[in-house]
């Protein structure tokens, strides 16, 4: 064979090699959380357009699960491991076992604490927190409010909160929003939500004017509790993921606002920077925009913007930009 061919032979050869050997796993909290599954759909999309392999699996809502699933991906042999943690501090046990067997872990969406963790890509919940108050403040810049935060075990919901607060400030400083009742929502539970809420209602006899739900599945819960007891005046209510419950209750004029975190973007960059990190390539030093402390190390941190969705603008960007949902789906 001349030597020429031979050459490209060997190319191809350990080209084809090269993309076989790189197989990077997606395990997900649970199937219950819809933006979940449309990550896991995107990160998979990726990852294959990229020429390497994908195991997705989520934890079925259970710690202990995940962390036998994460195990049997590592059994696999995964090179990378995008993990959405059941519990952000046990999951530690699952990144120092891929650390031991040589995989690299990063935490996508829920920073994953104690632990030697490679890169973190999220939201920004300072700016999800902002959004919020600007909005409700926006369509009722005065009355009483109750805050229900998401899982308080969750630095996301932590961290919101916080900013909720701090927006929130000034208004409450002025007299113009007086805060009745704040509390953690454990699980981010739609049940735990509605629950608090007609606890504060049935206590107080007092309807709030504002809820800031830190889910739209929470503040599905404050909505049937609403018309459980058959309250007529308008509640402006946040929300976060723009479910498609959530972008129906807004449209229907239930809820005001949703903050919605591009599914594909979000999903796409964790894919990015999986692959640039079993790959070891040195252009993943300029791509975060920080750093994040986990409670053992400074972790390298990318954040993707998210969307303050309104009936002003839900046709706009999850029907028309994004493609998320059809028209028929949002409005029938």
């Amino acid at each position: 064979m001349p030597i020429f061919i031979t050459v490209i032979v060997l190319i191809i050869f350990n080209a084809c090699q090269s993309d076989e050997a790189i197989k990077l796993g997606f395990l997900y909290s649970t199937s219950n959380t819809e933006r979940y599954v449309k990550e896991a759909g995107f990160f998979k999309e990726y990852v294959e357009n990229n020429g390497a392999q994908v195991l997705v699996e989520h934890g079925e809502g259970d710690e202990a699960i995940q962390y036998q699933k994460a195990i049997a991906m590592f059994d696999e042999g995964i090179d990378g491991l995008a993990l959405i943690a059941v519990n952000a501090n046990t999951a530690a046990a699952i990144v120092r076992e891929g650390k031991e067997r040589g995989v690299k872990v990063i935490a996508h969406n829920r920073l994953v604490t104690n632990c030697d963790l490679d890169f973190f890509v999220s939201g920004d919940n300072t700016a999800i927190g902002k959004m919020m108050v600007d909005e409700i403040i926006k369509a009722k810049p005065s009355g009483t409010a109750v805050i229900l935060g998401g899982d308080k075990y969750d630095r996301n919901a932590v961290g919101m909160g916080i900013a909720i607060n701090e927006y929130l400030k000034p208004h409450i400083q002025s007299g113009n929003i007086e805060v009745l009742y704040e509390t953690y929502i454990e699980d981010w539970s739609i049940d735990n939500a509605a629950f608090e809420l007609d606890q504060v209602i049935s206590n107080t006899g007092e309807v709030p004017d504002i809820i800031f739900a830190g889910y739209d599945g929470m503040a599905q819960g404050c909505i049937q509790v609403l018309e459980k007891h058959g309250v007529e005046k308008p509640v402006y209510i946040t929300g976060q993921d723009a479910t498609l419950e959530g972008v129906r209750n807004i449209v229907a004029g239930k809820q005001q606002m949703t903050a919605y975190h591009p599914s594909k973007e979000t999903a796409y960059k964790s894919a990015e920077v999986l692959m640039m990190l079993v790959n070891n390539d040195s252009g993943l030093k300029s791509m975060h925009s920080g750093f994040v402390n986990n409670g053992q190390k400074d972790v390298p941190n990318v954040r993707v913007s998210s969307i303050a969705i309104t009936k002003d603008n839900i046709d706009k960007v999850l029907i028309q930009e994004t493609a998320s949902y059809t028209r028929d789906e949002v409005y029938n």
